[in-house]
């Protein structure tokens, strides 16, 4: 028997795949099978990376070459496992910035053009599903800057303006790539953060400090925007932090790799000043 919240996301798999299937490239509508075996939905993974080095091949995070995955869904929202899904570079009609073995997923960047640049994984004539990928230059160099303003903790610790109070602003590192004078913002590439002092390796939410992104929430991985930053604040917890007068640095890592190993100047050091207010 098939649980109504089953049939639910089985629903919602329908309703997407249908709507990209009718604005995908070549495509006017999709065709749903009802069968045990015939498509009725599509997904595509969440990508390794959600960019891709010009001249290079899509990888992990740790540089390990990831070709793109998709999973077809029948009508009743099981996976078919034998479904052979095929991907192409949707935007072909515009360039030839990637290319992608329609049957391994494999990708491989071609050329540096600005923006997004879609990718498709396809089954049957008519059913497919997009998502886009950043082409960047290869990333060679990072850095960043402690801070200076000291964070001074108030209580309540609670609630929206607890947490705002209580964290630093973002601890930012910047990834670059230098061709001779030339130095320019590398986006779209992931940097891992980690609390060295006090050490919190396992981003605990419960101890006296923890790693969070601009919405308060526990994080320690961010992609770098337009300009390059990549950045985490720290939250502290008001009563939990080391009481006295003294200032305390707390003291963050920032880790940066391409094709698994660190770039110039990775790992980052960066500090913030903090010192626990009165009760």
């Amino acid at each position: 028997m098939i649980g109504e919240g089953h049939v639910r996301r089985a629903a919602q798999r329908l309703l997407v795949v249908t709507v990209l299937g009718a604005t995908g490239v070549g495509t006017a509508c999709a065709e749903i099978g009802i069968g045990p075996n015939e498509a009725a939905a599509i997904e595509l993974d969440p990508f390794p990376s959600p960019s891709v080095v010009v001249g290079d091949t899509l990888r992990t995070i740790d540089g390990v070459v990831s070709p793109v995955r998709a999973r077809v869904f029948n009508v009743r929202g099981e996976l078919i496992g034998d479904a052979a899904p095929r991907y192409l570079y949707a935007d072909y009609n515009i360039d030839s910035a990637l290319a992608i073995d329609s049957a391994t997923g494999i990708v491989v960047a071609k050329t540096l053009v600005a923006g997004d640049k879609r990718i498709a994984a396809r089954i049957g004539g008519t059913l497919q599903v997009l998502r886009g990928i950043r082409i960047v230059p290869r990333p060679d160099s990072v850095s960043g800057t402690s801070l200076t303003e000291i964070l001074g903790t108030t209580v309540p610790d609670t609630g929206r303006q607890g947490q705002e109070n209580n964290s630093t602003k973002a601890l930012s590192v910047t990834v670059r790539n230098r061709d001779g004078n030339a130095v320019s913002p590398v986006r779209s590439w992931p940097v891992r953060f980690q609390l060295v002092s006090p050490a919190n390796p396992t981003n605990d939410t419960m101890a006296a400090v923890y790693l969070v992104d601009d919405q308060g929430r526990a994080s320690t991985l961010d992609t770098t925007d337009d300009s390059g930053a990549a950045g985490r604040r720290v939250r502290v917890r008001a009563l939990q932090f080391p009481v006295g007068a003294a200032v305390e640095s707390v003291v963050v890592r920032a880790t940066v790799t391409y094709r698994g190993q660190p770039l110039k100047g990775s790992p980052v050091r960066i500090t913030a000043p903090v010192r626990r207010g009165a009760r």
